[in-house]
């Protein structure tokens, strides 16, 4: 499995779970889960964009 798959699951449950539980109105919980999810998962893809240049091995040995 993915992790942008995982990640995109991840991001729908959460949301889901809080906009039910915040918000009375469908229109409400609607708009925030939206807001939330949108937010997870455009958050998610810029930190993945920022660590990019990062290597992603175990560190080069000290001489």
């Amino acid at each position: 499995m993915s992790h942008i798959l995982l990640m995109t699951v991840y991001a729908l449950l959460v949301s889901l779970f809080f906009a039910v539980m915040q918000r009375r109105e469908p229109r409400a919980q609607l708009r925030l889960f939206l807001q939330l999810f949108l937010g997870m998962m455009l958050g998610g893809l810029a930190l993945a964009w920022l660590m990019y240049p990062f290597p992603s091995g175990p560190p080069a040995p000290i001489p």
